[in-house]
């Protein structure tokens, strides 16, 4: 089964981070190293508490990033690596194929 790429030009990519976060910083370099541009929104700055996270993403959430392609809720680094795999863009451990 053939899988389709994505296309580089019709997605918006939002990634809610924090300081310090590991996940974070491997899912901004997964996705810019796949050659997406994303859209940063770091706790403190962008938003300051739960509620406006939640307001964001749709739903309460207590990890760090969340991540949302085309309005859609992908959830946090695994679900990222789980997505971009069902586009045939990386392998289950999240290395370009």
């Amino acid at each position: 089964m053939m899988r389709l790429k994505l296309s580089l030009m019709t997605h918006k990519i939002e990634i809610y981070s924090k300081p310090n976060c590991v996940y974070c910083e491997k899912s901004k370099h997964l996705v810019k190293s796949l050659g997406f541009e994303y859209e940063e929104k770091m706790f403190g700055k962008d938003f300051t508490s739960p509620e406006q996270l939640y307001e964001a993403v749709g739903k309460q959430v207590r990890t760090m990033p969340q991540i949302i392609i085309d309005d859609k809720h992908i959830g946090g680094y695994n679900e990222l690596i789980e997505y971009f795999a069902d586009k045939g863009l990386v392998n289950f451990k999240g290395e370009k194929i």
